[in-house]
């Protein structure tokens, strides 16, 4: 009898761990799902329209492109020795050169070759080049200055006469002309592509400095021809 009490409470206990086993497994699983429908989240989008809204964005165009910018390239302007407008220094030296034809213009008497060639050879040699460009100012010719009076590549200025160009060397000579300056004046022309070339100067003139000039055709502005010009007598160019 004690052995069948004791297999009959043994059986029990079984059952009653058996129970508790299954409604603890329910139990559990059904917390499980709860956790897990709430981790998961919303669908906003229907899977239809989601399938169409991508088939929409595979078929549309794409975004045209912005063309890149431009770079803009600053060309760098070739150095030139041709004023634009006119420095102080400049000034200076025109407003000397201004006197000094108004003392050769404005006298009663007509000026001699040997005084008016003094007063030219005793001026400041850069008066004496602003003198003769604005003597072609005069003539009507278009004159161009230069940025500055040294280094200036054996050009003393330019004109242009009928649209043409001419080049301007201006020495103020006591003596005979240098022939080594007529020599350079003339690559000077050539390698400007100038027309041609007007040398202008105070001194005396060689008949080798001439043949010279005649063989280079370079117009020659001395003597009395110099006094003439500066006096505004109107100058004929060969053209």
């Amino acid at each position: 009898m004690e052995i069948l009490g004791f297999l009959f409470g043994l059986g029990c206990l079984i059952l009653v761990a058996w129970a508790i086993a299954i409604l603890g497994g329910l139990v559990f699983g059904r917390k499980r799902r709860q956790q897990n429908r709430h981790q998961e989240p919303p669908s906003l989008t229907p899977p239809k329209i989601q399938e169409r809204n991508s088939a929409q964005s595979t078929n549309a165009a794409p975004p045209a492109l912005s063309a890149p910018p431009r770079r803009v390239v600053t060309l760098r302007q070739p150095t030139s020795t041709r004023v634009r407008q006119t420095s102080n220094r400049h000034q200076q030296y025109i407003r000397l050169a201004d006197s000094v034809l108004k003392r050769l213009r404005d006298r009663i008497t007509v000026v001699q070759l040997p005084e008016a060639l003094a007063i030219l050879r005793r001026m400041n040699p850069y008066a004496f080049e602003e003198l003769l460009l604005t003597c072609c100012q005069n003539q009507g010719w278009k004159i161009e200055r230069n940025f500055r009076y040294t280094r200036d590549g054996g050009i003393d200025g330019r004109v242009t006469i009928a649209g043409r160009l001419y080049l301007i060397q201006a020495k103020r000579y006591r003596g005979y002309i240098n022939l080594k300056h007529i020599h350079d004046f003339n690559q000077v022309i050539q390698q400007e592509k100038a027309y041609g070339g007007f040398f202008i100067h105070s001194g005396k003139t060689g008949e080798l400095a001439k043949k010279l000039l005649r063989e280079y055709q370079i117009s020659l502005l001395s003597g009395q021809r110099l006094v003439n010009f500066v006096l505004g007598q109107k100058l004929k160019v060969l053209r």
